[in-house]
């Protein structure tokens, strides 16, 4: 037998043919397995991405949504809308929502899994994928001033009831949970042929005019008329510039001709008897709100506040009675927002030095202006431009020659609001006229 020697094995140790093939092998497997790696983790950049994508869209959808009772729904149609099914082969994302306790630092979550290609080969079937987002609810502050209809016409089909409920969903919606929010400021101006400051601005009004007023067995209850001389109704001319005349209502007892008539008389009739020298003797066991020297006089206005509480108190004692001015609401509403009026309504406008000046940055001015119908002025009943045989409305017997002037008032408030950046928002109940929705 022939011993295999060393030099044998040296030999075949050395000897190189015959590697090519196998070493082929080896490096095509090695490359095949970067490569298939390489296409796998590709389609995972891919399915990353717009994870993320669909992610920052919905929690952007979440951020300016204020009820967070519909977080989860707003974050789902965004990321679905987003994100299209089966997308590269990867399932439905499962999300995770986190609210801070302030509700303004919202945290998403969202994973999916997707199968693999090539990395299937080395026993890989499927890959996970993740994505977050954080959304910082930033918002800007707001000055809010809401002109609310409350005429007589308001008592029917349940617009009344309407409003309230809109007005307090709306408060609601603003804060939420919270009594009081940061930067947000909201007043109520309630309106119907007159406003309503409150009793408590004495200085406002004209007192020679004031001390010349017999209230009877009443007192003012604190409305207030146009000042429709030097354009004052139309303008924010802080009274101590031009002072308000105290609302009121004359007895319609004693009306000339032609309004002498049952007709005119009845309409406001609260003294019942005179002396002969015409001071009143007697006076009306029905004096209140729609008879009287405060006749239609509307709720008192609410300055503005930081307390939700006080705002939604004033919505609830809200009653609709009188003749519709609109533009009076309007004015108001911009008396309110003017800083020409700054340190003028005492308490909380004065002690956050409200209103701010226009144009204060992250800052927004807005009047919501809500009404069921044109404007309106009687023949028979007393406002605040007095009666309409007094002429302060452009003509002393047609109606609608009188509306169309308190449709020009409104208009140019409205304008003049707008021209100094507050945002008019006007929310109109039924179908009235044209020229309101105009």
């Amino acid at each position: 037998m022939k011993l295999f020697s060393f030099k044998s094995f040296e030999h075949f140790a050395s000897n190189e043919s015959g590697m090519t093939l196998p070493m082929l092998a080896l490096t095509f497997i090695t490359i095949t397995g970067f490569v298939g790696t390489a296409v796998d983790v590709a389609r995972l950049q891919l399915v990353q991405s717009r994870l993320s994508f669909a992610l920052d869209a919905a929690g952007l959808a979440a951020g300016s949504t204020f009820n967070t009772t519909e977080l989860n729904a707003e974050v789902a149609k965004y990321l679905n809308a987003n994100y299209p099914t089966n997308y590269l082969g990867s399932d439905i994302p499962s999300v995770g929502i986190v609210t801070s306790s302030n509700n303004k630092v919202i945290d998403l979550s969202a994973s999916t899994k997707m199968p693999t290609t090539f990395m299937n080969i080395f026993g890989f079937s499927e890959m996970s994928v993740s994505a977050t987002s954080q959304i910082t609810r930033t918002t800007s502050g707001l000055e809010l001033v809401m002109a609310l209809d409350n005429t007589g016409s308001m008592n029917s089909s349940g617009k009344l009831t309407a409003l309230k409920s809109a007005a307090t969903s709306l408060i609601n919606i603003l804060y939420g949970d919270e009594t009081t929010l940061e930067h947000l400021w909201v007043g109520l101006v309630p309106f119907s042929q007159t406003v309503n400051v409150g009793t408590g601005y004495t200085s406002w009004i004209d007192q020679t005019h004031f001390t010349s007023l017999n209230w009877g067995p009443t007192s003012w209850a604190g409305c207030v008329d146009a000042r429709d001389d030097s354009s004052g109704d139309i303008l924010d001319t802080p009274p101590t510039t031009q002072l308000y005349k105290a609302y009121f209502a004359p007895s319609t007892d004693n009306r000339p001709y032609p309004y002498n008539s049952y007709y005119y008389i009845e309409a406001n009739k609260w003294i019942t008897s005179r002396y002969t020298d015409g001071t009143p003797k007697t006076y009306s066991s029905y004096i209140g709100d729609t008879r009287g020297p405060n006749a239609y006089c509307p709720q008192p206005l609410t300055p503005m506040t930081a307390n939700k509480n006080i705002i939604l108190t004033g919505i609830n004692s809200m009653e609709a009675r009188g003749n519709t001015h609109v533009g009076l609401g309007a004015t108001w509403a911009w008396n309110m927002l003017s800083p020409s009026w700054r340190g003028m309504w005492g308490g909380e406008m004065d002690s956050s030095a409200l209103p701010l000046d226009y144009g204060t940055e992250h800052m927004n001015k807005a009047l919501i202006l809500l009404t069921d119908g044109a404007n309106t002025m009687s023949s028979t009943i007393f406002t605040a431009y007095g009666f309409l045989s007094d002429g302060r409305l452009g003509t002393t017997s047609s109606s609608s020659t009188a509306s169309a002037t308190l449709n020009s008032k409104m208009l140019n408030v409205c304008t003049a609001m707008k021209n100094n950046g507050i945002y008019v928002y006007s929310i109109v109940l039924g179908d009235p006229s044209s020229t309101i929705k105009t």
